[in-house]
């Protein structure tokens, strides 16, 4: 079985069904952090220790650096750990590269429209119930504007949220060859740095590659995906694709082959197609 490779997880998350041994509680997912729709609105934090399991035990206040005198003591707060992490996670969530307009939604915010779209969202759980130990990333492909993009993005938070795993969004013409393209140039700041950034996201334990196919097809432009996509296949490394195309079609007689081939090895594949998601965001 191919596991998916990361550099920091090591216990499996609850799963249904299964028993809790966790210090936190059903209301946080046994995670140990809460997340707030409308943290926007209201002018709050994104993420926040669970008030049930973590900051009704909170004796500094939630203030940094979380600890507290007692009898004459300086003693670490039981919030410490979940507040660090969540420092640690909004910096993951910075670097990633994530749209503003796809950040901090979950799966519940994912709403399904047809049996595509059910399947689709299944996929996605099973995905996050699971993780590290999941055989396949996805590559989600359809018709623009049927939740693509949404649903690869709510994957990444909810990894990114629970696991405070390394993680990269990147749109292939748009982020990917124009950095590397930029590195070719002498008066930019990446000159030379081709190399650093393709081990970048080759590396990284989770990438989302969006608008996968919109490359022009030159030959560099195919050997450069290829590579991408081989050295994430041989590290196995959790991916996940979307793209307008059918890669069936689309990607049979590119790179003679190989890009499918690798494709159809390390993701699940799954057809998106319907009316326009986007007017539901």
């Amino acid at each position: 079985m191919n596991i998916i490779k990361t550099n920091n997880i090591k216990v499996k998350p609850w799963e249904p069904g299964t028993n809790i041994k966790s210090k936190y509680c059903f209301s946080c997912d046994y995670t140990g952090i809460v997340h707030d729709p409308y943290f926007e609105q209201m002018g709050a934090e994104p993420l926040s220790p669970c008030p049930k399991c973590v900051s009704s035990a909170c004796k500094c206040g939630g203030v940094p650096p979380y600890y507290y005198y007692d009898k004459g003591r300086i003693v670490q707060c039981t919030c410490r750990e979940i507040n660090i992490k969540i420092q640690k996670i909004k910096n993951i969530y910075l670097r990633s590269g994530l749209d503003k307009k796809y950040r901090w939604k979950f799966i519940n915010n994912f709403e399904v429209i047809n049996k595509i779209t059910e399947q689709a969202k299944s996929a996605a759980y099973d995905i996050i119930r699971s993780f590290p130990d999941v055989k396949k990333g996805l590559f989600l492909w359809g018709n623009p504007g049927t939740g693509k993009t949404l649903l690869s993005s709510i994957i990444l938070t909810e990894l990114v949220t629970r696991h405070a795993v390394e993680s990269k969004f990147v749109k292939i013409s748009r982020t990917f060859f124009n950095r590397l393209k930029s590195t070719f140039n002498e008066s930019s700041p990446t000159y030379g740095e081709a190399d650093i950034i393709e081990r970048e996201y080759a590396e990284v334990d989770v990438l989302v590659i969006d608008d996968f196919g919109v490359q022009r097809d030159s030959e560099w432009e195919l050997e450069t995906l290829y590579n991408l996509v081989d050295a994430r296949y041989e590290a196995l490394k959790f991916t996940i694709f979307t793209s307008n195309n059918n890669p069936f079609l689309s990607f049979k007689d590119k790179s003679q082959g190989r890009i499918l081939s690798r494709i159809k090895e390390m993701c699940k594949i799954m057809e998106m197609s319907g009316a326009d998601y986007r007017d539901k965001l």
